[in-house]
């Protein structure tokens, strides 16, 4: 009677052994979590390049706007004394307008090759909360699983578990010790 409990047991913990094993086979599922964290990862580093390319097209085209104004200028400036000087038509006032003109330009062109008049804004790696961007986290149905789960961690958690796994041996070998004995008892009945 208790040999075939024992018996019974044994097949329950072959099943319990083969349950293992396909558990232990569909952990290559999460190839499929790792594709995707792959595949975000790509995502990310494509869209970061791509911020930094449209950041480097605006500088070029800030610089290239200025120094666009500036040449316009300078060939209105040159096409004005150019005709002034055919003309030979010329008053004090447009001297003093056309030298100033000069100057401002003159002070343009200092002031864009001196001073960066571009301010860049972005975020320091250290600000971006990284650890955030992207996080995996446990799914359970079975409440009980979760709570056996989320054991002390820290400084005391492995000695925490060595305690409740030496108490779970101890209580596994006593019931075998009972049960070994029923098993004598009865057999020596028989």
């Amino acid at each position: 009677m208790l040999i075939n409990e024992l018996d019974g047991l044994t097949v329950d913990r072959n099943d319990l052994q083969e349950k293992i094993n396909v558990a232990a086979s569909n952990l290559g599922s999460s190839q499929h979590i790792t594709a995707k964290i792959d595949e975000w990862e790509r995502i990310t580093t494509e869209k970061v390049k791509q911020a930094a390319e449209m950041a480097k097209k605006q500088v070029l085209r800030i610089i290239n706007s200025k120094q666009e104004e500036i040449t316009i200028r300078f060939h209105n400036l040159s096409q004005e004394l150019k005709e002034r000087r055919v003309k030979k038509s010329v008053v004090e006032q447009d001297i003093v307008r056309l030298r100033q003109e000069i100057d401002q330009i003159n002070k343009d062109l200092t002031k864009l090759a001196q001073t960066p008049t571009i301010e860049l804004n972005m975020k320091q790696n250290d600000e971006i909360k990284w650890d955030r961007m992207i996080y995996v986290e446990e799914k359970s149905e079975n409440i009980d699983y979760q709570l056996r789960q989320r054991e002390p961690t820290g400084k005391y958690s492995s000695r925490i578990q060595n305690e409740n796994f030496k108490r779970n041996l101890i209580l596994i070998e006593e019931k075998m010790i009972t049960l070994l004995q029923t098993i004598r008892i009865s057999g020596a009945v028989s």
